[in-house]
């Protein structure tokens, strides 16, 4: 077992045939952490209108989030594909504490904002048609992308992410045009906090940006990525690799 205090999971978007339900699964049978944060789709809402449409697989890691409840602290933040669950908001249901933001504090004693991020995202919040837009084109994207890394090995090549890719470049044309990373980063400074920890672009990170520590949890779509912190506070991105394994996610800065 890996122990750490707490994990910070995100867009798992369980009702899709993109969502990767093994790899979350071994990884859930691994760790063991005191907080678990779940920031944000969840459960793909656009895709599912009703929990019994989800595929067994689907439905087997939220009952394995019902088991981890028992035994620890777990909160779910909604998102923009999960807003469904907006009407649990302050409640808890299945030993699970639904919540659109919280703060949190590590055992270093800094202080973070945890949102899944969509309320930052006017492109989200004010162009829903944009949003479907993308929506269905990265959905073919990653229909293409699985044909594509069928061939790929094939040829000695390594699997590539082209969806992947394309969903992170709208997300910061879209992020840059909306002003989200600026809004915020001055959201955490407003609170006088030291850090972010969000969702919704799908791409695992963490940086320094104006003194606050910017960190994106990823996807369990493309990336099967977890933020983590350990029991001295430290944070840590961890990323699937092509082994099936999760280490240090490559290019991410991990704080001291």
């Amino acid at each position: 077992m890996d122990r750490y205090r707490s994990v910070f999971l995100s867009d798992l978007h369980l009702g899709t045939r993109w969502s990767r339900p093994e790899p979350l699964r071994k990884f859930l049978g691994k760790v063991q952490c005191d907080f678990l944060y779940l920031v944000g789709d969840v459960i793909d809402g656009w895709k599912v209108s009703r929990l019994s449409h989800l595929s067994e697989s689907h439905r087997d890691i939220l009952r394995r989030l019902g088991s981890i409840a028992r035994v620890t602290e777990v909160t779910y933040i909604t998102g923009n594909h999960d807003e469904f669950l907006d009407r649990l908001l302050g409640l808890r249901k299945a030993r699970m504490f639904f919540r659109d933001r919280v703060f949190h504090r590590t055992a270093d004693g800094r202080s973070f904002l945890v949102s899944h991020g969509d309320e930052f995202d006017r492109v989200v919040n004010r162009s829903r048609v944009l949003n479907a837009i993308a929506e269905k084109t990265y959905d073919l994207t990653l229909w293409i992308n699985g044909g594509i890394n069928t061939v790929l090995p094939l040829v000695g090549m390594r699997r590539r992410s082209i969806a992947g890719l394309l969903k992170r470049k709208f997300k910061y044309l879209a992020g840059t045009f909306s002003g989200f990373e600026s809004r915020i980063i001055a959201e955490a400074k407003k609170a006088g906090l030291d850090g972010v920890i969000c969702g919704h672009l799908h791409n695992p990170f963490i940086r320094n940006v104006r003194d606050v520590l910017f960190c994106n949890c990823g996807d369990w779509v493309e990336n099967c990525s977890a933020l983590v912190e350990h029991i001295d506070g430290h944070l840590e991105m961890l990323r699937l690799d092509e082994a099936g394994n999760l280490g240090p996610a490559a290019g991410a800065l991990n704080t001291p």
